[in-house]
């Protein structure tokens, strides 16, 4: 199997009920799909609190539910007092996996696909390939997914495509990014940290790292950080950025503030969708955030919202990129830094071609 997924546990354990609980709500949501649009469509949450409770669902109440929470209404009746984390975990054999959450009812479809159809493809995707290692990517529009354009899948629900079933997209919005495998990713990923080799501006520069502290306060503020960015911190990420750059972690929670200010606060129907939980790390020209995407990740991409337009766009492949651009702007390597001996793994840029090797 590709190493383009992550897998869930139910997939490599055999088929099971709840793996044909998971393809009878899919049907379900593609033969109700104009009953859910009347009633206001679906709804995108990865936290089922807000929703009215499962036995209230299965008696008919409740509107605008995710796609997990018509379960009740696709056959799958809840046991009394059952809550919807218990449900989901008895039912579909899902849990509190973030991942899976974010594939299957993250708020970011409301902007890139919010059909019905979509969803239930969505689950027929899980099943049979699993999770794709860039779902958040996907469900911002940002990167190459076939699930909606595979009729393979259709079979999969034992149902053939619906004329409608790209009717709710939004129209004039850009196509999705060309297909890019995991290998072909990372190889790109390693090509660009060639020659990336940032370092602090100061005599005593490993003084200037983050303590590990420190850095767990700042994961448990903004969440998991990817690697790349992370060993950036730990490293060199303590000292002073200048201008309106959070590449180091003084500035993180003033650009946080900012972005969220003008992005969420601000937001406009047609805006290009931000995860809630994305890490703001700068603002471009002083006012266009660029973030990237929090979770155990070995590395990610960089993402820049413009202020204007309210398009989102990918400014680098990989942290490294980003980073040793803001250093040259800042005039931040020593001039030497790019002629240190590869092999003088004593000094200072023999470390940092050791550690981000």
């Amino acid at each position: 199997m590709s190493d383009r997924y992550v897998h869930h546990n139910l997939l490599g354990g055999g088929w099971d009920h709840r793996q044909d609980n998971l393809v009878l709500l899919g049907r379900h949501l593609v033969l109700n799909a104009q009953a859910i649009r009347a009633g206001g469509g679906l709804g995108f949450d990865e936290s089922m609190g807000a929703f009215a409770s499962p036995q209230s669902v299965a008696a008919g109440n409740g509107g605008g539910l995710p796609p997990l929470a018509h379960g009740p209404r696709a056959g799958l009746p809840p046991q009394p007092d059952e809550d919807w984390a218990g449900y989901c975990r008895r039912v579909f054999g899902i849990g509190d996996e973030r991942g899976l959450l974010t594939w299957l009812q993250s708020p970011l479809w409301r902007k890139t696909d919010p059909s019905p159809e979509g969803a239930a493809l969505r689950i027929a995707y899980l099943l049979d390939y699993g999770l794709p290692h860039d779902h958040v990517e996907i469900a911002m529009g940002q990167a190459y997914s076939d699930y909606d354009s595979s009729g393979f899948l259709w079979e999969k629900l034992n149902l053939s495509p619906p004329a409608h079933a790209d009717g709710e997209k939004p129209v004039g919005r850009r196509k999705r990014p060309a297909w890019i495998g995991a290998v072909e990713l990372n190889r790109r990923r390693a090509e660009a940290r060639k020659g990336s080799y940032f370092l602090p501006p100061d005599e005593a520069p490993f003084s200037a790292g983050v303590p590990p502290e420190r850095l767990r306060a700042l994961e448990a503020r903004f969440g998991p950080l990817p690697a790349t960015y992370h060993d950036f911190l730990l490293l060199s990420g303590r000292r002073v950025g200048g201008g309106d750059s959070g590449a180091y972690a003084d500035r993180l929670d003033a650009i946080d503030r900012l972005a969220r200010q003008r992005i969420f606060a601000g937001e406009r129907k047609d805006d290009d969708p931000v995860p809630q939980d994305a890490i703001f790390i700068g603002l471009a020209d002083g006012r266009h955030p660029e973030f990237i995407l929090a979770g155990k990740r070995s590395d990610s991409p960089v993402f820049r919202f413009d202020a204007n337009d309210g398009r989102v766009t990918e400014v680098a492949i990989s942290v490294f990129p980003w980073i040793e651009a803001f250093m040259k702007s800042a005039n931040a390597p020593p001039p030497d830094a790019v002629n240190a001996p590869a092999g003088n793994e004593r000094s200072l840029f023999g470390m940092v071609r050791k550690l981000f090797r």
